[in-house]
């Protein structure tokens, strides 16, 4: 079949479904291209240029009428062949229509059919759309819709959560020590023939053999730049990088992919926040709450940004065994409340929040919620929709996967809304000597070469995690909190800062009379017992406590009752050659 501008769309899926390989796919979108008939000079302006396409492209409508009937004409040309190709397809879907019948085609579903989905590139992908936002909301004006979108800023196309069992990750029934097997830093033999007991995963989680493969993968087999090129690694990485949003959208229960953020860290993500958002809305008088659990991470930001606001950053006082204090919250919020920002488990005494009544409580007042998932997302379920969470931030290596690689979640209207915080490559839509205009959410937060192979390797992590039901993880991590409780209480002098176990995620920090907390974590050490201690990027709860430093140990899913032997063992070891009874 000859190639020509004419073919409908009926022709050209049993064309692309006679071809099936996307070689010779692509070459026929070439050959169409070759064909589509030049736009006159004169019609190559601004006024008609599609913004956020990575070609440059021209597209022009005319308003047919006849006999009380309209339609849209469409002429469109781009400076690259396979872009006029796609053109083409645009064409047959559009072109000639009535605005009614084009607000109704449904173009993902044709696109999807031909393979556009799955094997353009995603900045060719967006800029598809920004071709059909044009044609959309051209519609739109004729019928007078009133959403229309900016052209300049195509509305990215949502996806729904997966339904296809084949998409989720299969299900594992949870043994603790086939999950142990599958991470090698735990199988290694220490000097001296001790084990590795590491019980430092709130602060970095060890990663499982997967994760390591799939980051190696991307390095040894088709690392390239994301979101540049459209040879086959410009191609694998970007559709890669984008599988592994659609992971991240589906784990944590995000309408959209454009939800989705990746950046550096938690750090990363509420500074993100702090600065895209609380620099443009918060106005003098206006009041951030937080409690007095926070990270340093989600204190300093919205200190910084309040005194260049003029808003006030105000704290949520705790219980004396280190709760947040409902009563106290319930008394601070007010209509000068615009944001909530708590962490959804304390990385110190391993509180875990209220967090769904404490966003009902703060959508009473219109408060937006942040919720510093850092430490509880490896532990407890979440879904960012059903608890109604406008930003919400993580960090991979919590979550075993790589380090160097965060997610932020911002409610798409939200994000829309926001400035950019960090300008350069890849989130501009057009840059020109006086002024420049940024592309849709995420690539508007998304500045710069992004960390491409850690979060694919992100998103194996999810896919790991997700083999197992969080419940038994859960149960498995708790039983071993209980565990520790009891035990370390037989210790001499030694004190659990914090709730009880019923209240909190499966961390203990601990404090011994008289016995400095860097002298045990060195002294544990010797035996091959990693833990952390210090104030945890946590000064002012620190202050709270009465203390200048912790000890903490964190479980996670890999460790086991010999584990608890072994540190309790280790700390009669500390006790005794410190001379301690």
């Amino acid at each position: 079949m000859s190639a020509t501008k004419t073919m409908t769309i009926d022709e050209l899926r049993d064309e692309f479904d006679f071809l099936g390989d996307w070689e010779e796919q692509c070459r026929f979108l070439i050959e169409l291209g070759e064909e589509l008939p030049e736009l006159p000079p004169a019609e190559q302006t601004e006024e008609h240029r599609v913004l956020g396409c990575q070609a440059r492209v021209w597209l022009v409508t005319e308003v047919l009428r006849d006999n009380g009937a309209t339609r849209l004409r469409i002429r469109a040309k781009s400076d690259a062949r396979i872009v006029d190709g796609l053109i083409v397809v645009l064409l047959a879907l559009f072109d000639g229509k009535s605005p009614e019948q084009i607000l109704a085609t449904d173009f993902r579903d044709t696109f999807a059919e031909l393979g556009l989905e799955t094997h353009l590139v995603p900045q060719r992908k967006n800029g598809l759309y920004a071709m059909v936002e044009r044609v959309r909301n051209e519609a739109r004006a004729l019928t007078g819709t009133s959403d229309i979108t900016n052209p300049e800023t195509p509305r990215s196309a949502s996806l729904e959560l997966p339904t296809d069992d084949e998409q989720r990750p299969r299900r594992r029934i949870f043994d603790v020590d086939d999950a142990r097997a599958l991470f090698p830093a735990l199988q290694q033999c220490l000097p001296g023939g001790y084990p590795v007991t590491y019980l430092d995963s709130a602060s970095s989680a060890q990663k499982p053999q997967v994760v390591i493969d799939k980051e190696v993968e991307v390095y040894e087999q088709y690392y390239a730049n994301a979101y540049r090129g459209v040879y086959r690694y410009g191609d694998r990485v970007s559709l890669e990088l984008e599988k592994a949003r659609e992971k991240v959208q589906w784990f944590i229960g995000a309408r959209g992919v454009d939800e989705i953020v990746f950046t550096s860290g938690t750090t990363m993500s509420i500074n993100l926040v702090a600065n895209a958002w609380g620099r443009k809305f918060l106005k003098p008088g206006d009041e951030v709450l937080l409690t007095e659990l926070e990270h340093h991470a989600n204190i300093v930001p919205w200190q910084w940004i309040a005194r260049q606001t003029g808003a006030t950053v105000r704290f949520i006082p705790l219980t004396s065994d280190g709760r947040v204090d409902l009563t106290q919250f319930a008394a601070l919020l007010s209509e000068r409340t615009k944001l909530l920002a708590v962490t959804g488990m304390s990385n110190v005494l391993g509180t875990v929040p209220p967090v769904q009544e404490m966003v009902r409580k703060a959508k009473e007042v219109g408060a937006l919620v942040l919720v510093d998932a850092a430490q509880s997302i490896p532990h407890m379920p979440i879904d960012v929709s059903r608890d109604q969470i406008d930003f919400l931030a993580f960090s991979g290596h919590k979550v075993y996967g790589p380090s160097g690689v965060g997610v932020l979640y911002g409610r798409r209207e939200l994000l829309e809304a926001m400035d950019p915080f960090l300008c350069g490559g890849h989130m501009i839509a057009t840059v020109g000597w006086a002024d420049s205009t940024w592309s849709a959410p995420p690539a508007k937060f998304e500045a710069g070469t992004p960390p491409i192979a850690q979060a694919i390797a992100l998103g194996t992590a999810l896919d790991f995690l997700s083999e197992y039901t969080l419940c038994p993880l859960h149960k498995h991590e708790q039983s071993l909190l209980r565990t520790a409780h009891e035990r370390m209480l037989e210790i001499p002098g030694l004190k659990i800062h914090g709730p009880p176990t019923s209240e909190k995620g499966a961390i203990v920090s601990f404090t011994i009379d008289g016995v400095a907390a860097g002298d045990i974590a060195q002294l544990l050490d010797l035996r091959g017992i990693f833990v952390r201690h210090g104030h945890h990027c946590t000064m002012p709860l620190h202050e709270r406590l009465g203390v200048a430093a912790t000890v903490r140990a964190s479980f996670a899913l890999y460790n086991t009752l010999d584990d608890i032997d072994r540190l309790i063992s280790g700390l009669r070891f500390v006790l005794k050659e410190l001379n301690r009874p």
